[in-house]
């Protein structure tokens, strides 16, 4: 699948934050990936899975089940505009088929600031295939961590990329 120009700058996003985990990102040349990042010539999705992988010490599969052979899904996810600009949050999608913990990347673009969240699959498995998982933020960019929605996502928020993959952090 092809990046869209218009999403390049949140593709760079998130790979600058999670880059560091990537195996081999101390063999990797700068320029030559920079280029690649410049021209959406990377997935960006599938390095995500590769990081965590490699952080967590499992194996990427890439089912429609999950991405990681622990059984979790990797979700990269960037805050949007929504409802004629009322409405501001990360939208979580192709939850329905998954079996495990969601690990959440979400990239805020006004204050530039990332959060992570490990989801159990207890949380989301109500949603159904048509719907997906929309974390809010007020539109100044600020978490909406106290909101009226059915779950409140931001109890499952961790630290860092770090406390998201451990399995026994929550928040």
């Amino acid at each position: 699948m092809a990046t869209k120009l218009e999403n390049l700058p949140l593709e760079v996003a998130h790979f600058q934050a999670f880059r560091k985990y990537v195996p081999n990102n101390d063999k990797l040349c700068v320029d030559t990936v920079r280029v690649l990042l410049e021209m959406g010539a990377l997935q960006i999705s599938t390095l995500f899975e590769h990081a965590l992988a490699n952080y967590c010490g499992t194996e990427v599969i890439s089912t429609d089940e999950a991405d990681l052979s622990c059984g979790a899904d990797a979700k990269l996810t960037s805050v949007r505009t929504y409802r004629y600009g009322k409405s501001y949050g990360a939208p979580v999608t192709g939850v329905y088929n998954k079996t495990g913990d969601l690990l959440v990347q979400c990239y805020e673009r006004k204050k530039n600031k990332f959060y992570y969240f490990r989801i159990p699959r207890v949380a989301y498995c109500h949603i159904p295939k048509t719907s997906n998982i929309e974390i809010p933020f007020y539109l100044d960019g600020t978490p909406k961590r106290e909101n009226s929605c059915s779950v409140n996502w931001y109890q499952f928020e961790c630290a860092s990329f770090e406390d998201m993959c451990n399995e026994e952090y929550m928040a």
